[in-house]
């Protein structure tokens, strides 16, 4: 398993850079689509064609952050027993909870897209938690191996 952490490292850091940045782009860029500047029909157009392409790529992005996630856990996984031992223990910790409540949001945004029940009120709850979650984790990531 130990051969396998690098490869995990650099999978897990671009799929994370892929879901990140998709992510802040529409929270943060696209939202300008539910202004007045932009018409009911262009604004069905455009979520027509991201979402077929969304639906088509993240499943895999995800998928791969998680798989190479739990791969690099596995290096962890003495520490991971006892959250409570360490800042670093902790931190970690707490950057897998935030990662699995993305996992749920991806899959009830999947769900309700698939249902065509995701409304725009849902959306922006969706996109806005999940931005949270992914600043806190980025955030963790960066200080895991300096705070102690």
């Amino acid at each position: 398993m130990n051969q396998l952490y690098p490869w995990a490292h650099i999978v897990h850091v671009f799929c994370a850079i892929a879901f990140v940045g998709g992510v802040f782009f529409e929270a943060l860029v696209l939202s300008a689509m539910h202004s007045k500047q932009v018409s009911r029909e262009a604004r069905r157009e455009v979520e027509r064609a991201l979402s077929r392409r969304a639906v088509r790529v993240m499943p895999w992005v995800v998928g791969c952050v998680f798989l190479s996630g739990l791969t690099m856990a596995h290096r962890y996984a003495a520490l991971l027993m006892h959250p409570f031992s360490s800042a670093f223990a902790l931190q970690l910790s707490v950057k897998i909870l935030l990662a699995f409540g993305i996992l749920c949001h991806f899959v009830v945004a999947v769900y309700k897209m698939k249902t065509h029940t995701l409304t725009a009120a849902w959306s922006k709850y969706i996109h806005a938690a999940v931005l949270v979650q992914m600043l806190l984790i980025v955030l963790l990531a960066k200080t895991m191996f300096y705070v102690s």
